[in-house]
């Protein structure tokens, strides 16, 4: 089942789970909040630590765009582990080189 990562309401991520158990234990895990605090859109990080991560069930749309993202990822890259991909819902701002 095609879950979302939502912050103030906003989609942030889809992915895949089993169930809502085990997204609520995808979201809380410390290296997708570390993701989301590194990255950003709009130069504004995804989440700011702190703040509420909600989960819910995807729209069909959500779940429709997680699927055609994953064909495509899969023609791309036939060996991609399917269970560890994930869709962002918003734009990201390219990574500040060093």
């Amino acid at each position: 089942m095609i879950f979302v990562l939502q912050v103030h309401g906003t989609a942030i991520l889809a992915f895949d789970a089993d169930d809502l158990d085990d997204a609520n234990a995808y979201a809380e895990s410390h290296g997708l909040r570390e993701d989301l605090t590194e990255l950003s859109s709009g130069g504004a990080p995804l989440w700011n630590g702190t703040d509420a991560i909600d989960v819910r069930p995807a729209t069909d749309a959500e779940a429709s765009l997680f699927e055609e993202q994953r064909r495509e990822d899969w023609e791309d890259e036939p060996h991609a582990d399917a269970e560890d991909f994930e869709v962002y819902l918003v734009p990201l701002d390219e990574p500040e080189e060093d």
